[in-house]
């Protein structure tokens, strides 16, 4: 008779089950904190986008505040194009400029005009107020775009009237844009001839076609044929964007802009305060805008108080968890 053998699994030390205990919540407690971290990192991502849309929208409603602004002015020209300039000036202070329109340099007008035409315009320049009127930079051209009115008239302001701004390649770029298409049209970065000072700053100037009956004309022949000058207005970039965020940006997102598809640096028309150039979040996110038909590149980031505020988010959760 045979015996039977039995078998029996082999104890497992007392000693140990602590240790298993303990591995079993780090594991349950790491499981854990990499799913809150990634849910945490989720919100903070939608979180920082929603910041970016509001930062971006504020941007595109105010620029649209200034095109508005410029449309009003080449109505006005196109219903009486023989505005004096005492006239011009009332238009313009009843705008309010620094109350509703903080971060324009001021609203112009450049008149077209002819070689034959061009005595005539400065003698009547000078004789409503500006004796040492002249067009330039001097110099034989098909046509001339005098700057004849800026409003406010500062010292910064004086010193571009007379500038014919379509001598200028980067400036005639865009009055021939906004000539072609009667629709505003902004310039690529230039440097305004109002920076008379050391701190200068990146600039660039949006214009509106102003036509002779007070129409857009139907095709590009009569549009070329037809146009009398244009409404504009010079911006100072940096200057441009404390006005649209007062003397403070977002507390939770920093940004700079570009002019054009291109960020390099000799783009570059604004960082604002709080942007670390040197530094690249997983949160950065880029966009593009468009300006009166002209790209801007704006590469947005968290500021420190963004990162800090996700950081005393977390410390709860992952103490809770734990």
């Amino acid at each position: 008779m045979s015996r039977a053998v039995q078998r029996r699994a082999p104890r497992v030390p007392t000693s140990a089950i602590p240790y298993a205990v303990l591995a079993g919540s780090l594991l349950l407690t790491l499981v854990t904190a990499f799913s809150v971290a990634t849910t945490a990192d989720a919100t903070e991502q939608l979180r920082f986008e929603h910041e970016v849309q509001q930062t971006q929208s504020t941007i595109e409603a105010r620029i649209e505040t200034y095109i508005s602004m410029l449309r009003g002015l080449a109505g006005l020209f196109a219903a009486d194009d023989a505005i004096s300039r005492a006239q011009f000036r009332a238009y313009v202070e009843q705008l309010s400029l620094p109350q509703r329109y903080p971060g324009t340099q001021g609203l112009g007008f450049s008149a077209r005009v002819a070689p034959e035409d061009l005595d005539e315009l400065v003698a009547s320049v000078r004789a409503q107020g500006q004796p040492d009127f002249q067009v330039w930079p001097a110099g034989p051209r098909d046509e001339y775009h005098a700057i004849v009115y800026l409003e406010p008239l500062d010292r910064r302001n004086q010193t571009a009237i007379g500038y014919d701004m379509f001598s200028e390649p980067t400036r005639r770029a865009a009055m021939e844009l906004a000539r072609d298409t009667g629709q505003p049209a902004a310039s690529a970065k230039v440097t305004l001839v109002q920076e008379i000072d050391a701190d200068k700053q990146a600039g660039f100037l949006i214009y509106m076609p102003v036509y002779r009956g007070g129409r857009t004309p139907d095709t590009l022949e009569e549009r070329r044929e037809q146009l009398i000058g244009f409404a504009y207005s010079p911006f100072r970039a940096d200057d441009l964007f404390v006005g649209i965020f007062g003397t403070r940006t977002d507390p939770l997102v920093a940004f700079e802009v570009y002019d054009g598809l291109e960020p390099a640096p000799e783009h570059l028309l604004h960082r604002s305060p709080g942007f670390r150039p040197d530094v690249r979040s997983t949160l950065s996110i880029t966009t593009t805008l468009a300006v009166a038909g002209r790209p801007w590149t704006l590469h947005y980031q968290p500021r420190v108080t963004f990162e800090s505020s996700i950081a005393s988010r977390m410390l709860p959760i992952l103490v809770i968890s734990g």
